[in-house]
């Protein structure tokens, strides 16, 4: 395996996890298990589709600051679904919350942290895919 993608799966894990735990709810998590909503299993699935994705991209020949830019919106995409999910299982499932009242809990608690974790993942997703030394010599 190259270094940019595991250097991109890598990232991704790390700020999924950030922005999980930075936006979920304080109540309801138990560290010590693991589950399919554990931040760090919650990096995996887009870690993947990113690492897909940027192959199809490098494929097509596409510009580097418009990969960097895709991946990061359907990052942020899923981040916000992640904390839906998160917040449904962890605080909406112990009472009788709509998923209007969900989304308004959901929304300002995940503006700052897919904001902060999405500019990261940006910068440093286009500094790697620029990065010329890691490619591959023919």
């Amino acid at each position: 395996m190259t270094r940019k993608p595991l250097l991109i799966f890598l990232l991704t894990l790390f700020l999924t996890a950030l922005q999980v735990q930075w936006a979920g709810p304080a109540d309801g998590y138990e560290t010590g298990t693991i589950s399919v909503l554990s931040p760090e299993v919650l990096g995996a699935y887009p870690g993947v589709l990113l690492l897909f994705l940027l192959a199809v991209f490098a494929r097509r020949k596409m510009p580097l600051l418009r990969q960097a830019a895709i991946c990061t919106g359907l990052l942020a995409v899923y981040w916000l679904l992640a904390n839906y999910v998160t917040f449904d299982a962890r605080v909406a499932s112990w009472s009788t919350f709509s998923p209007l009242e969900i989304w308004t809990h959901v929304l300002p608690a995940s503006v700052i942290s897919i904001a902060a974790c999405g500019a990261a993942f940006f910068c440093a997703s286009w500094l790697i895919l620029r990065e010329t030394r890691w490619n591959k010599r023919g």
